[in-house]
């Protein structure tokens, strides 16, 4: 078995300054690799700190609203420093929910149990061919300085939510931030302030996670100068696969069926005895617990309480326990998406639904780290190794 160094586990993160080139022996899927500099967010992953523009995600979470989040992710201002600054950014975001009725059309006219992620691709797609015309540059600068498509991804997600339910088209409210529409989709009325903050804190803490799939996917494209909207189809693209967003659907599938703590520990037992996979269990950066899963945790055991659920956490304490009892001594511990998914159960979202809330949360940090990307753009382009045939030449047409 090949043993790969990457920078990962030997380089000095401590560093404030680059002297490029950095040079590592790389890993497969790029592990370890340095790809650029950012300002964005600073993620440890020896000791697991996460912090945004400096300040720590534990000061962040549950403190502050999404839209607040995302001004200091991508502007790198705290709402206070500037409060017009601020008010301006949010009233942008919250006029940029009005959508063209062609897309709304769009989104009805497809079948309603077509999975939500795919009904999001296509509706911003679409929401593309309105909103860049031949005139644009094909980069797109204005639209991304304009940052419309973060409330427009959240809008598409609240005309999926009802279409899926079978509701009227949502008329959308100005003076509500971002998470009360949401989630006003999903429990059809208003909802309560403490479920706003639990959406505020699911999306604050999905905002930034370094450079996973979907925001390196953004980056690339964003690289090559293509607009806003090629760009989000493809981070929704590598968001979507069963190793990152619809992890956590496939927690709710394991979980909602176990009835007690008991029978929850058997299977756990059973499972890792037979060689299969507890979801919500592992990390491509962490060998030591995600450190927003104490967050998470409590979250979800005072929202458990609140909704006469507290049954629903024991079981998922259970599963913790006797998984983390036979995978943490191999260095597997709990994830964010394995209490993410049952905060947003508990806040009434169909499993579907789970891959397009993260999306929504993950819009900060992707258009926080383009922008930065193309302050100074520079294309994409790793080497590959190759380890094919060796030269072999083939004999010509008419020579055979």
């Amino acid at each position: 078995m090949t043993t790969y160094r990457t920078l990962s586990s030997n380089f000095s993160w401590a560093l404030d300054e680059l002297d490029w080139p950095v040079t590592s022996e790389v890993g497969p899927g790029l592990s370890g690799v340095i790809a650029t500099g950012t300002r964005v967010s600073w993620l440890d992953p020896s000791s697991g700190a996460l912090e945004y523009r400096g300040v720590p995600i534990e000061e962040l979470a549950g403190m502050h609203s999404f839209e607040e989040i995302a001004h200091l992710l991508i502007t790198g201002n705290e709402p206070d420093e500037d409060k017009e600054a601020f008010s301006a950014f949010r009233d942008q975001l919250r006029a940029s929910r009005v959508l063209p009725d062609d897309v709304i059309a769009l989104i009805r006219s497809l079948d309603s149990q077509i999975h939500p992620t795919s009904i999001l691709r296509a509706g911003v797609s679409a929401l593309g061919c309105h909103e860049m015309s031949h005139e644009d540059e094909l980069s797109g600068e204005r639209h991304w300085r304009e940052l419309r498509i973060i409330a427009q991804v959240a809008a598409l997600v609240v005309q999926i939510i009802r279409h899926r339910a079978g509701k009227e088209i949502a008329e959308f409210q100005s003076e509500n931030e971002l998470a009360f529409e949401v989630l006003r989709a999903i429990q059809d009325t208003d909802p309560d302030a403490k479920d706003v903050r639990s959406l505020n804190l699911l999306w604050v803490l999905f905002a930034d996670h370094g450079l996973d799939a979907p925001t390196f996917t953004s980056m690339v494209v964003a690289s090559a100068l293509a607009d806003p909207y090629y760009n989000v189809v493809a981070g929704l693209s590598a968001l979507r696969g069963h190793r990152l967003g619809g992890a956590s659907e496939t927690v709710l599938e394991q979980i909602l069926p176990l009835d007690t703590p008991e029978n929850a520990r058997s299977w756990v037992a059973s499972t890792i005895a037979s060689g299969g996979r507890i979801a919500g269990f592992g990390h491509r950066l962490y060998r030591i617990p995600d450190p927003r899963v104490v967050i998470l945790r409590k979250e979800v055991a005072a929202q458990a309480r609140r909704k006469g659920k507290s049954e629903l956490f024991d079981i998922a304490r259970a599963v913790e326990d006797e998984a983390q009892r036979h995978l943490a001594p191999r260095g597997v511990h709990l994830n964010i998406n394995f209490y993410a998914a049952l905060l947003f159960h508990l806040l009434g979202a169909d499993t579907p639904l789970l891959p397009c809330l993260y999306m929504v949360g993950r819009m900060a940090g992707l258009m926080a780290r383009v922008h930065e990307e193309l302050e100074n753009p520079r294309l994409y382009r790793p080497l590959g190794h190759y380890t094919g045939y060796p030269v072999r030449h083939i004999t010509p047409e008419k020579g055979r």
